[in-house]
């Protein structure tokens, strides 16, 4: 499997579709293949009760055929399983409990009145999704205008993540509503409505109409494929009024699959299914994000290839390396890029460093092999001097020319060329991309000991959580604080900086929330090695970011939360045999978007006349 086909968002991996004999199953084939996963055909041959099962050895043999058959001319990738028993219905409910299968497709009517089982019964102890699948098929049709009629109702995100993963011409989510509740939006589709800006792909329509049935159906009439979810009613045999799902099953103009999820539906609606159905759709928006911006370093080992992406679009690339006190590794850190990137290919134009006032030689260091030095509080003094890596980072942008900046730590012990072009590769592949965050396995040495993993204790400990509970589209980012990242210089520019550690966590946010969470990709950088801190430093860090991810929520809710007070932090000491505290001021302070410094504007008008 090549690294492309890895990124294609495929949540059904493993599909199940039954065939009996003297049923059609083309539609349901048909339907499956396109899920792009591996399909396992599942034989099953009905012998009367009393017949001796060795009596099914012709029926068994005339499946395998059938079913070699079908693989063959639909060219689909699996296995075939025949089973012979009495009740073909329960050996089919235990081989979906025996395997772990993500879809059971389903052709509608003529397999389930073959079953001899109820739809309720099918649809509730199935152990997975389901979908019933109506054709016939518009084989001609590729690919199709999928319609999703959707309510938000308990499995409307299946329906959804199954019209992402189909190919399709256009994907259409039609939300139709009665004139009485055209003003109010159903809690169960309040999840759905807040991922759609950030699926591009979807085009969302909201109609009011007082016959959403026959508007609906009137919809059909231009599409290739329905695909809704079954409504709680759909399973109940005690009703007197047919569903919306039944009627398009047996009205609609075009092929219609009707999904439900394996969980099961509560007895009883308590108010909750809302918030399921939006942490459900979260949930799909982030596993979609997750394989189509997840990439490793492997992938742009080709510098050639990289160089010629950089000059068809015409771009330049900066790299800026911000230190303090890095003697030890800055040196070797700059050998091994500029060698590789400058040197022998011309991937980058430039390299910087952004000093924090070092007190040992990485000034000298970095000068001796060629590289310009600056050091952060001597850069736009009238705004004053501030401590701290994002300080050095937001006047980086003064001091570097390049369309695309990437930062690397001077910190780095196994350093590699990876570190780098790893973090430019999607950004030259896709110049959809604008923001591109590295990720990696951190040994965590303690003493003389190096554990193999361990590292980013801030990370998993404070950010990630803060992350997972304020800003749930990003959950997926592996590794929200490396200091391996990089962007495009017109988004950057845009954004605001934090002074201090909050630095990523605060671009982050704003890359998303200004760009959106397709703007923003990751990358396996492999491993990496570096000096761990001390714990103390990790609880002022931690102290830091908390502070970040409050001022964005000020930001988004408008009212303030932090007070003056809760800016310095109380360390405990232990001294001569006592505990005492020491107060220290660790305030997060924040930069506006370099653009709107004067400064800036005119270096940038002077590198733009040239």
């Amino acid at each position: 499997m090549n690294a492309q086909s890895e990124r294609i968002f495929n949540p059904f991996r493993r599909v199940l579709v039954p065939v009996m004999e003297g049923t059609d199953v083309t539609s349901a084939l048909a339907f499956a293949r396109l899920l792009g996963g591996r399909v396992h055909l599942l034989g099953l041959a009905c012998l009367a009760e009393g017949t001796p099962l060795s009596s099914g050895t012709p029926i068994a043999r005339r499946l395998r055929n059938y079913l070699e058959r079908l693989r063959d001319n639909g060219d689909i990738k699996g296995r075939n399983t025949v089973r012979v028993s009495y009740n073909p219905w329960q050996d089919l409910l235990a081989f979906t409990a025996e395997e772990s299968f993500d879809l059971l497709v389903l052709e509608w009517p003529g397999f389930l009145g073959a079953l001899s089982a109820p739809p309720a019964e099918i649809l509730t102890r199935v152990q997975c999704d389901v979908a019933l699948v109506r054709g016939p098929w518009k084989t001609q049709v590729y690919p199709p205008k999928v319609v999703m009629p959707l309510r938000g109702g308990p499995y409307a995100e299946l329906a959804l993540r199954i019209g992402l993963t189909l190919p399709h011409r256009e994907l259409q989510v039609l939300n139709v509503v009665r004139p009485e509740a055209s003003g109010v939006t159903e809690p169960s589709f309040h999840g759905l409505e807040r991922i759609f800006p950030s699926l591009p792909e979807v085009k969302y329509q909201k109609l009011v109409a007082a016959d959403v049935t026959g508007t609906i159906l009137e919809t059909a009439r231009e599409a290739d494929l329905l695909v809704v979810g079954a409504s709680p009613r759909f399973l109940s045999a005690d009703r007197a009024v047919p569903t919306l799902a039944e009627i398009l099953l047996q009205q609609a103009p075009c092929p219609v699959v009707v999904v439900k999820t394996r969980r099961p539906l509560p007895a009883k609606f308590s108010g909750l299914e809302g918030e399921l159905a939006g942490k459900g759709a979260i949930s799909l928006l982030v596993d979609k994000w997750f394989a189509e911006n997840t990439y490793r370093a492997e992938e742009f080992d080709d510098l050639d290839r990289l160089v010629r992406l950089k000059r068809d679009q015409n771009i330049t690339i900066s790299l800026a390396l911000p230190a303090l006190n890095e003697e030890e590794t800055v040196g070797e850190v700059i050998r091994t890029i500029k060698g590789a990137l400058m040197d022998e290919v011309p991937l980058l134009d430039e390299i910087v460093l952004i000093d924090s006032n070092s007190t040992d030689r990485t000034r000298e260091i970095a000068a001796e092999l060629g590289v310009p030095v600056y050091i952060h509080q001597e850069l736009l003094p009238r705004y004053g001097a501030r401590h701290g890596k994002g300080e050095a980072l937001w006047k980086s942008l003064l001091v570097t020319n390049g369309d695309i900046l990437a930062w690397i730590d001077t910190d780095i012990v196994n350093i590699h060329p990876r570190f780098v072009y790893g973090v430019l590769g999607p950004m030259l592949q896709d110049p959809r991309i604008l923001f591109v965050k590295g990720f990696y396995q951190r040994p965590l040495r303690t003493g003389e000991i190096t554990h193999s993993s361990g590292g980013g204790r801030v990370t998993e400990l404070t950010a990630r959580p803060l992350i997972n509970l304020f800003y749930p589209e990003l959950s997926g980012v592996i590794q929200p604080l490396s200091g391996e990242y990089g962007g495009r210089r017109s988004a950057l520019e845009r954004l605001p900086f934090f002074s201090g550690y909050g630095v990523e966590t605060g671009l982050l946010i704003d890359m998303f929330e200004t760009f959106g969470l397709s703007s923003i990709a990751q990358v396996d950088l492999l491993e990496r090695i570096h000096h761990n801190q001390p714990l103390e430093a990790l609880s002022k860090m931690s102290f830091v970011i908390l502070q970040a991810v409050l001022r964005k929520l000020e930001r988004r809710s408008g009212r303030p939360i932090l007070e003056e007070v809760n800016k310095s932090m109380k360390l405990i000491r232990y001294v001569d045999g006592d505990y005492m505290l020491e107060v220290q001021d660790v305030a997060e302070a924040e930069r506006p978007p370099m653009i709107e410094i004067p400064e800036y504007q005119a270096a940038r008008a002077g590198v733009k006349s040239t």
